[in-house]
């Protein structure tokens, strides 16, 4: 890709277009779903909001992505990666006006996880000495890659549960990897990923609380992935001598590794905590509840903005340790941010507790 123009006003117009784009799409959208009546049905366990409240949201961040992203996608691996979003994509509109069976969407997410790692050569090639591991064999690399993403796609999915908080949360994570890959001289990932940003940026003018539209599968699947992808592009293509900006920042490619999994380590912990919850009582654990750390903090009494701040503040503060730690062995590293996250859930387990008590 050649352009005379300044890296920087890039990433000014790609996300002012996706913003824009984005914002037009969501408000058609809107118009289109409230008058034929396409809404997201309560269900007073998980989805606990008003009625009249549609759920395709997401169409606006696909497209405002798409078309402002696409200017910078001039690799051939892109055609993979976007066929998997564009999977997604359908996929996610598909449940939110069908509610489509938990396994076929599970199909849906390891095949476009896998098309594109393995087509696109998109993965996570070394542990840098975490657990005394360094590179990975090839087959172990491509199917540890593929499920992590799955997962991710679908705990990423989990935490849109309350109003902007995916929508929040993924915009720290792309305007971070932006910043990231601009100090790192990357112009077209960063393009992609303030793309990205610009484009949730757009649905979060309608989906802060009061929400008049939600994201749905359509915008999470699609966010979640990509998150997870531009992560693994990080630490891919950490240079062995990175520019001085970036170097004075990230250390190494071990420093790489730690900051990556500190972007999606929030999502995982409570994935995780959830799925052995649910495990020990005997339920699914793709089985709907109110058992995340967004919902302990409404039951504990706070609203959706103040949950959303808390959660995207503890993100912050994971992201920052990452950074101050990244030369520590990264297994000292990750025990630290366990323990912040867990005192975290702590706090808000005693006061959910202590609320529906009195």
């Amino acid at each position: 890709m050649s352009s005379g123009v300044t890296p920087y006003i890039l990433y000014f117009i790609a996300v002012t277009v996706s913003f824009v784009v984005s914002v037009y799409t969501v408000r058609k959208v809107l118009f289109i779903t409230t008058q034929r009546k396409i809404y997201d049905i309560p269900d007073d366990t998980r989805k606990i909001h008003g009625p009249g409240i549609p759920s395709l949201g997401g169409i606006g961040i696909f497209t405002g992505f798409l078309l402002s992203a696409a200017y910078f996608m001039y690799s051939s691996d892109w055609v993979f990666i976007i066929a998997s979003s564009v999977l997604l994509f359908f996929t996610g509109v598909y449940d939110d006006l069908m509610n489509m069976r938990p396994s076929k969407k599970l199909l849906a997410q390891l095949i476009a996880s896998a098309l594109t790692v393995y087509f696109a050569d998109i993965r996570i090639t070394s542990l840098y000495g975490f657990a005394g591991i360094e590179e990975l064999p090839w087959l172990v690399s491509m199917v540890v890659t593929t499920l992590a993403c799955t997962f991710f796609i679908n705990v990423f999915n989990f935490i849109d549960g309350i109003d902007g908080l995916a929508g929040v949360t993924a915009v720290l994570y792309t305007a971070l990897l932006g910043a990231l890959f601009a100090l790192q001289s990357s112009t077209a990932l960063a393009g992609i990923s303030f793309s990205l940003c610009g484009a949730t940026i757009g649905l979060l003018f309608f989906n802060f609380a009061p929400a008049k539209i939600y994201m749905g599968d359509t915008g999470s699947m699609l966010l979640g992935f990509m998150v997870f992808i531009l992560c693994v592009l990080f630490v891919q293509h950490f240079p062995a001598a990175p520019p001085a900006p970036l170097a004075s920042l990230v250390h190494s490619g071990r420093g790489a590794l730690m900051i990556a999994l500190s972007i999606l380590y929030l999502p995982v912990y409570d994935g995780i905590r959830v799925f052995i919850l649910r495990a020990s009582k005997g339920i699914s654990p793709l089985k709907a509840d109110r058992t995340h750390l967004h919902y302990y903090l409404l039951d504990a009494g706070f609203t959706h903005s103040r949950a959303t701040l808390i959660i995207v503040s503890t993100n912050i503060l994971i992201i920052a340790l990452a950074f101050l730690m990244q030369d520590v062995a990264p297994f000292i590293t990750l025990l630290c941010i366990t323990a912040l996250t867990s005192l975290v859930l702590l706090v808000v387990y005693r006061m959910r507790v202590k609320k529906l008590a009195r």
